[in-house]
């Protein structure tokens, strides 16, 4: 085989080439950290990456649904317990109020602090988080709970009507606002408990029933219906207590195993950061080792081509 300058040229070229794309290799690896960056780089390693990826990205996700859940029943039982209060305050009025040698000024006082107390507990009702009302199911958008009136001179001042989310005689579910935890569990994060029933009349338990036990404890301390207050009254409110702290055992429960799915979903997420960083890391210092190598090769290479492209037609006739 004859052997040409050109021949020499050519090979040193497609040696340099060589060296430099592995030092293109080793410079890649070192500014992305990683050592997978194309398909071609190690093709039985990808499909692993792939997949370690996708589970890392699922994963994220559901903690971010676990934090979305956990801040909707933190602003749940937020309401609870400011609703929880109102009913003790409520307590206290009414038992007031059941004495018989007040004064007419106390008893107006009471029914307009008792009224305040009603306005308070409707506000809460329709509390909002992040723009969705708490209570009103699937139809977090609308108001929950509105006034059959706004005059309050009006007989429906103090008539409350739902408008929310309800579970239908069908068995469909409109009342339910659910998130996916993992991949096996969905969680209702919102507390609801409004029916239809046969007549097709909504019938809301939760805040309901409360409006309904003010509304009577301001009528009878306006009527000044002592016995009323003293007997039903009291017992109506301790039956809402009663009820509102059922609620919140629910909400604080799930609020408990959120927290147990959000530990189990970090230690999750570390663990396949580890096994994708084991998969397309790289050690530092070896990638270091190899490209300094690869430099030497290439100045060597170099030095090597100077003498090969070095001789001249003058060398020849020299």
């Amino acid at each position: 085989m004859r052997i040409t300058n050109k021949t020499l040229t050519n090979n040193m070229l497609r040696d340099l080439n060589s060296v430099l794309s592995r030092l293109d290799k080793y410079q890649r690896q070192l500014c992305t950290e990683q050592r997978v960056s194309l398909p071609s780089d190690d093709p039985a390693s990808v499909a692993n990456i792939m997949s370690l990826r996708t589970s890392l990205v699922e994963t994220e996700q559901y903690l971010s649904n676990v934090e979305d859940a956990y801040s909707w029943l933190d602003s749940t039982d937020t309401v609870f317990s400011s609703v929880t209060s109102i009913l003790h305050r409520s307590k206290e009025l009414t038992i007031y109020s059941a004495t018989e040698t007040l004064s007419d000024s106390d008893r107006q006082a009471i029914e307009a602090e008792l009224e305040q107390l009603f306005d308070n507990v409707l506000q809460l009702a329709n509390s909002t988080h992040g723009g969705k009302y708490l209570f009103a199911g699937q139809k977090n958008t609308t108001i929950p709970y509105q006034r059959q009136s706004d005059d309050p001179g009006d007989p429906g001042y103090f008539k409350i009507v739902y408008n929310g989310g309800f579970i239908t005689d069908e068995g469909r579910d409109l009342a339910s606002m659910n998130i996916q935890i993992n991949p096996n569990a969905v969680l209702s994060v919102n507390v609801s408990d409004a029916h239809e029933n046969i007549s097709g009349v909504v019938e809301d338990k939760l805040f309901t029933p409360i409006f309904t036990a003010l509304e009577k404890i301001i009528t009878n301390t306006k009527n000044n219906d002592t016995q009323a207050l003293s007997n039903e009254n009291l017992g109506e409110l301790d039956e809402v207590l009663d009820n509102i702290l059922s609620y919140r055992s629910v909400v604080g429960a799930k609020m408990n195993r959120i927290d147990l799915s959000k530990e189990r979903l970090q230690d999750l997420k570390v663990n396949l950061s580890k096994l994708l960083s084991k998969d397309q890391g790289i050690d530092v210092a070896e990638v270091i080792m190899h490209l300094k190598s690869e430099e030497n090769v290439y100045r060597r290479a170099l030095a090597v081509g100077a003498r090969i492209l070095q001789p001249s037609l003058m060398d020849f006739l020299g």
